[in-house]
């Protein structure tokens, strides 16, 4: 943040903290700034001040007649919220003033200039006119500030993100200098002098153009950067006629101005924008002016939206140069949040080690998927930060970290082993990765075959796993595959090729996982799939992700993978008859399972015990105790399928919903020879 400061400017910020404790303060409010600036000899605030008579003495007494009440952490110097403001409206202020580096006359008069300060307070009580002192210092610095006159600032649908930058509101943009030279080079040309970016949502395209807009006043080119927010342009716009002519306004008021350059998010909401009962759309009003070479224009859109919705206007498109937008490399991630790091910092005051910085871009990496760096290691940063702040601790730790991926990813904060567990003990090593976020590479949490000659043992098996790894019920998806067996149905899973009839229809599967990351994903009989749908199979549980028609990942880091096959010998999947391997060995997953094989009598003995405490817990909250002649023979029917639990829940809440009936205490006991469930005493 300091490093357009001069070191008179850094020797100024670096005092006023001594000074705080001298007063045993470890927060530095601007009562210290205005000492410090009072004592740098020669300073505009101590020449000006000394014209009013003012002393040293008279400056303390004046602090120590205000009772400041503020709750210092002892060893953390803090800089309180105003200091800060009136530092950055410094850098404000040497930029308008068209100074490279703050000196200590910007720090004064941006000093002088934030309201509802001590240091306010303080030059009052001394009876100090503070309109008469920033006059002052104008005449001596011979500083104007006067807004420029533009009937561009009229329009409401625009906002000025070169004013942006010179406030400092704007993250720096880190590393991307080839992609800013090429924008440059684009936008310096005769005809055609427009750039669109393409990229995936998260990887940096508006931080481009921001950072443009900071290069545009480092370098002093006299440009400004006005964002076109098309919703705000069609608001309002009742009558035919009305859109075109707000646009064309701003177009003329623009065109052949060499100091504009309009940039458009979401370039593809200009397709149809203001566009009905035959008036013209913003994309066809736009096409003429683009062409000439009269406007300067920036766009940026997803690489789906682009093939959407744009790709098939050639007319439009082949007067922008586009630009592709790749997702930045965890290196380079590294750096750009090295390089950010401070704002959060100075924000949010916490404190952020760069080794904190590397455990959440290697974090992000292997555990936020289907968003994109460095996005999401901002947004982890950000709130990381937030949290740490609400707990009132000054350093941001590795434990916090872990905490925001796991809120990310809809994981529980507090785990207990489930008892369900104790009937899979495969799945532990994998239940155990899930918990702790440890990842090979970007596989699925773990890939299971499950072989069995009935619904009811995969129905339970589901159940489980959805207790196992807390997965929402409308978090899982069942692709049947006996509907898969050509080709070309792989379609329906990863979406068409551009071109193609369907190409703009939601897909099935990627969809589904961008949708909910951390999912259970059941391919039924997968053993009659297609060579293709085969392979994507594969490619899921072998390497976690798979790309579509326009080369987009999805990933499947977070997701369980279950395949089903008919269980004809305990080997299928292996060896098939006359020693010949099976299709099903191919797939690789990471375990294959017989289902009638677990959940044996003695597994299920605990899981059913479990069961009925629920429900003698349950109805004794509502008055009604639960009792069984024989609770040991009871689970064991349980357990043998003699009788089945959701016949016992039909005969309870039949009972219970008869109100009228006030019973206390039920019995129950079973019927070994008739295989049911009898009643055997109601009080």
């Amino acid at each position: 943040m300091y490093d357009n400061f001069s070191h008179q400017a850094r020797q100024i910020i670096v005092r006023s903290h001594k000074y705080a404790l001298n007063y045993d303060e470890y927060i530095v409010g601007t009562e210290f700034l205005l000492q410090s600036l009072f004592n740098e000899l020669n300073s505009s605030c101590y020449i000006l001040l000394k014209e009013h008579d003012i002393t040293e003495q008279e400056l303390i007494k004046a602090f120590n007649d205000i009772i400041v009440f503020r709750k210092n952490i002892p060893g953390l110097i803090i800089y309180t919220n105003k200091f800060k403001e009136i530092l950055e409206k410094a850098g404000e202020i040497a930029t308008l003033t068209d100074s490279d580096l703050v000196y200590e006359e910007h720090i004064f008069y941006a000093l002088l200039k934030t309201d509802h300060t001590i240091a306010k307070v303080v030059l009052t009580k001394l009876n100090i006119d503070i309109n008469h002192l920033l006059e002052e210092i104008e005449d001596v610095m011979d500083w104007e500030f006067e807004a420029p006159d533009s009937d561009i600032d009229q329009f409401s649908f625009v906002e000025d993100i070169t004013e942006l930058a010179h406030k400092r509101k704007l993250l720096p943009l880190i590393g991307r200098e080839d992609t800013l030279n090429r924008i440059k080079y684009i936008l310096n040309k005769k005809n055609k002098r427009n750039v669109i970016l393409i990229g995936n949502a998260g990887v940096g395209k508006t931080a481009i153009v921001e950072g443009l807009a900071q290069l545009l006043i480092k370098e002093k080119i006299n440009k400004r950067i006005l964002s076109l927010n098309i919703n705000s342009l069609i608001a309002g716009t009742k009558y035919r006629g009305d859109f075109e002519e707000r646009l064309d306004n701003f177009i003329n008021e623009v065109r052949n101005r060499d100091d504009v350059i309009i940039f458009i998010d979401e370039l593809h909401n200009i397709v149809g924008a203001g566009g009905n009962d035959g008036a013209l759309d913003a994309a066809n009003i736009l096409k003429p002016v683009l062409a000439r070479g009269d406007i300067n224009c920036i766009g940026a859109t997803t690489s789906d939206e682009y093939y959407k919705h744009l790709a098939d206007d050639h007319a439009f498109t082949r007067r922008f140069h586009p630009i592709f937008i790749d997702e930045p490399s965890v290196t380079e991630s590294k750096e750009i949040l090295y390089g950010v790091k401070d704002r959060f910092e100075s924000f949010h005051n916490i404190y952020v080690s760069d080794t904190v910085i590397d455990y959440i871009v290697t974090k992000a990496d292997r555990n936020i998927v289907n968003r994109y760096f460095p996005d999401k290691a901002i947004d982890i940063l950000d709130e990381a930060c937030s949290i740490a702040k609400s707990r009132n601790m000054t350093h941001l730790s590795n434990k916090i970290i872990d905490e925001v991926i796991k809120i990310m990813n809809n994981q529980s904060l507090d785990y207990e082993i489930p008892s369900s567990l104790n009937f899979y003990p495969f799945l532990e090593k994998y239940y155990l990765r899930y918990i702790t976020n440890v990842r090979h590479g970007h596989k699925p949490i773990v890939s299971v075959l499950c072989e069995s000659n009935g619904e009811h043992e995969l129905e339970n098996f589901v159940d489980d796993i959805q207790d196992i790894f807390s997965i929402k019920h409308e978090a899982i998806k069942t692709i049947n595959l006996n509907n898969f067996g050509d080709d070309h149905t792989i379609s329906n899973l990863i979406g068409a090729p551009p071109g193609y009839v369907g190409f703009e229809n939601t897909n099935t599967l990627t969809k589904f996982v961008h949708k909910y990351s951390r999912s259970l994903i059941i391919f039924k009989n997968i053993g009659s799939a297609s060579y293709k749908i085969e392979q994507l199979v594969r490619d899921i549980i072998n390497t976690g992700y798979v790309e579509d028609f326009g080369n987009n990942k999805t990933f499947f880091t977070n997701c369980i993978i279950l395949g089903t096959s008919e269980h004809k010998d305990k080997r299928i999947g292996f060896i098939n008859q006359k020693g010949k391997q099976s299709k099903l060995d191919h797939y690789h997953f990471n375990e294959t399972i017989i289902l009638e094989d677990y959940r044996s009598v003695n597994q299920n003995k605990d899981y059913f015990k479990h069961v009925l405490e629920d429900y003698i817990s349950s109805f004794k909250n509502n008055g009604l105790n639960i009792r069984f002649s024989s609770y040991n023979q009871f689970v064991e029917a349980l357990c043998k399928k003699v009788i089945t639990i959701n016949e016992f829940e039909d005969i309870l809440f039949n009972i219970y919903k008869d109100r009228h009936k006030q019973y206390h205490t039920l019995e129950f006991k079973v019927d070994s020879k008739q295989n049911r469930i009898i009643l055997s005493k109601k009080d």
